[in-house]
């Protein structure tokens, strides 16, 4: 059922949500909620697109049920991804993972590709579409030897370090040969998986975006959403390419 029931103009654009578990702090230790930074949906709203969050489910049937309505799909960020899920022991340096998670966005971006989706991954997102097809991750990338200072001490919105950009990919015609993007990350793409496209590097060796299938399925390792929707148009650039191939 096309997304037109919604709106006849504007895409539906689908968010997966992650599961925050509320700690000793909070009203209710223990207490799960399903969640986005509002970031996300600013930044489909300001770009023309209808923002849908999907909360993480094992109902895969259910969940083809809610990809069958949407337009496009981002993947957000949040905790790492369990090294077994890409053939490895977990690291010292690992952080928190959740399975539950990490399987619903394994299972939604699989099946968003079967039904030929366009998908964006964004910090984890990227990451997990890497995962999903077949490439492997830096646990921490400590193990690569990064130098740049890659979760910034800074506000969301400023940028922190630069990326160059490979001439010929999505992010090339939007921004040019390099850009300024923030960080907030201590994982990342290790081996591309078949058919990904490396977009953009940063200056220690980071895969910081990629292309797959002639740029229906892209990812970046920053985070844009925190800076379209305090007003960077390059950014913003990049989720009204997204809109705009949602509905293509």
């Amino acid at each position: 059922m096309p997304s037109a029931i919604f709106n006849s103009m504007k895409p539906l654009i689908g968010i997966t949500g992650n599961i925050h578990i509320m700690n000793e702090k909070d009203n209710i230790p223990g207490l799960q909620r399903d969640y986005v930074n509002r970031s996300y949906a600013l930044s489909v709203k300001m770009s023309g697109g209808l923002p849908l969050i999907i909360p993480a489910m094992e109902d895969e049937e259910g969940l083809r049920s809610i990809l069958g309505r949407i337009d496009g799909l981002i993947l957000s960020g949040g905790y790492d991804i369990a090294p077994d899920l890409y053939g490895e022991e977990p690291r010292a340096s690992l952080g928190y993972t959740m399975r539950d998670v990490d399987m619903f966005y394994l299972s939604a971006i699989r099946t968003a590709r079967s039904m030929d989706l366009p998908l964006f991954g964004i910090c984890k997102g990227h990451q997990a579409i890497n995962v999903a097809f077949g490439g492997t991750l830096y646990q921490d990338i400590g193990e690569k030897g990064a130098v740049l200072k890659h979760s910034q001490s800074a506000p969301e919105m400023d940028p922190s370090h630069s990326v160059s950009i490979e001439e010929g990919t999505f992010l090339h015609s939007l921004l040019g040969s390099s850009a300024m993007v923030n960080s907030f990350h201590h994982q990342a793409i290790k081996a591309p998986a078949p058919g990904l496209k490396i977009a953009a590097t940063s200056s220690d060796g980071i895969i910081e975006a990629f292309e797959m299938d002639g740029g229906r399925i892209i990812g970046v390792q920053w985070h844009p959403e925190m800076m379209a929707a305090h007003g960077n148009g390059d950014m913003l650039a990049i989720f009204r390419y997204f809109v705009d191939i949602c509905t293509s």
